[in-house]
């Protein structure tokens, strides 16, 4: 058997984790799968997080074995809203989608006895990626020693060059 795809940030591993101990299983086969994202290896703190890898509060879209085409934000349990674009890490697609990188894919095993199988397509939106520091851009003009001091500088008033009378009164 191959070694499973994906790798899971410190803190999705920490969730996954904090699920582990804290939630009852849902079923053997959840728990299964559960085991086996704990089992996979962790990007290191400080490394940037890629922008093709599903995390807690990625935009993924996806599709399955059923046929099921979808786009989904990945969540975690309870900011998930019946109904809505969210897909918590708790039901077998978020937890297998959770780790993987575009174009991966994760086969598992159902309750009702039946093989499944889900494929990453395309990471829409990755948070963790866009708060990455970005490189300084360069800037949009160049600073010129000595630039203005032949000019002469003039200030301007509502009368024209010169001293004037002075502010107006309103």
């Amino acid at each position: 058997m191959g070694q499973d795809p994906g790798m899971l940030t410190a803190r999705d591993f920490y969730v996954l984790e904090k699920i582990s101990c804290d939630w009852p299983p849902l079923t053997e086969e959840w728990l299964a799968l559960l085991r086996r994202k704990l089992s996979r290896p962790c990007l290191p703190p400080d490394a940037p997080v890629p922008g093709d890898l599903a995390t807690i509060d990625a935009r993924l879209s996806f599709r399955c074995a059923s046929g099921l085409t979808d786009t989904r934000t990945l969540c975690l349990p309870g900011t998930y809203t019946p109904g809505s674009a969210f897909l918590p890490i708790t039901t077998f697609y978020g937890l297998a989608l959770l780790g993987l990188r575009e174009g991966e894919g994760i086969g598992f095993a159902r309750p009702e006895g039946r093989h499944d199988w889900i494929v990453l397509e395309k990471v829409l939106f990755q948070p963790v990626a866009a708060k990455a520091p970005r490189p300084a851009a360069r800037p949009p003009f160049r600073l010129i020693a000595g630039g203005l001091a032949e000019r002469a500088f003039t200030p301007a008033n509502e009368n024209g060059p010169g001293q004037g009378p002075g502010p107006s009164a309103a």
